[in-house]
């Protein structure tokens, strides 16, 4: 039995993971004015970071074409009993309606495609498609493979730190956080996902102070089955975090990511965070 992962750009997935697991990545697409560019492959992230901070007017985003997934799904299911395609929150992006339109046009009887909202993004989206990875290379069939999906997606949490959250009001993507807009440059906000959307944890007020919290955030969700830092723009920051959590990590260690295009256009400079699989109760 072989089972395809397929996933999207925003799961920010470090290209070494990505070969090493066989994963598919669907890019999304971002646009500065007239100029348009497929997430992770036209554009590298240092470069979106540049033009993030001098350009005047913010980026824009669109999800992949319904024949973008088509054409993935095509290629992949002459080779494999089945696909598993998982995905960003279908309340931050529409991939997900792509993706589904794109498994009906390939496969009518929808047996063979299974597309999956996890209500994530960016690094647990990320984890969860590795769970789901190592599912299908364990010889999981169609229904383990998605089971597993399902039971990783009740394990994952995100938190991030922003330095403003400029660009998620320009984005529109600030969902329940909009309750920290009044103190926006007096806070380091903290945010996370609930039902798919963006939702406030806590407000800190310096840089120093959110960090300590994060990490106190992710030692309360200890033990972990997988864990994961990312950043936009501050590498040795993050490699600074990534030590400090270590002794919480299983022993595949911490994965370190850039925030890609995508996401960062709603993140912003200055960003990181933290996502994890929790290990299973009892």
């Amino acid at each position: 039995m072989s089972i395809a992962i397929v996933t999207d750009s925003t799961s920010d997935l470090p290209k070494d993971v990505v070969e090493k697991h066989g994963i598919i990545v669907v890019p999304l697409n971002v646009r500065f004015g007239m100029e348009e560019f497929k997430d992770g492959i036209d554009i590298d992230n240092d470069e979106f970071y540049r033009r993030l901070q001098i350009e005047s007017d913010l980026p824009t985003t669109s999800q992949p074409s319904l024949g973008d997934f088509s054409e993935v799904y095509r290629s992949l299911i002459e080779e494999h009993d089945g696909i598993v395609s998982i995905h960003i929150s279908g309340k931050l992006s529409q991939t997900i309606n792509s993706a589904t339109q794109g498994a009906r046009d390939v496969d009518v009887d929808g047996e063979k495609i299974k597309t999956i909202d996890t209500g994530q993004a960016t690094i647990p989206l990320g984890l969860i498609v590795i769970e789901a990875a190592n599912a299908a290379a364990s010889g999981a069939d169609l229904a383990g493979v998605v089971e597993a999906v399902h039971d990783a997606m009740g394990r994952a949490r995100f938190y991030g730190m922003v330095d403003t959250l400029e660009y998620l009001v320009k984005g529109g993507r600030i969902g329940r956080a909009k309750g920290f807009i009044g103190g926006l440059l007096k806070v380091t906000p903290i945010i996370t996902l609930e039902d798919g959307e963006s939702s406030p944890v806590t407000s800190p007020r310096t840089r120093r102070k959110a960090l300590a919290k994060l990490k106190e955030l992710v030692e309360e969700a200890a033990p972990l089955d997988q864990l994961a830092v990312h950043y936009s723009t501050e590498p040795e920051e993050i490699e600074r975090l990534a030590a400090d959590l270590a002794h919480l990590a299983p022993k595949s260690g911490v994965m370190i990511s850039q925030i890609g295009a995508v996401v960062g256009t709603y993140a912003g400079p200055g960003s990181l965070g933290v996502g994890f699989i929790r290990k299973k109760s009892g």
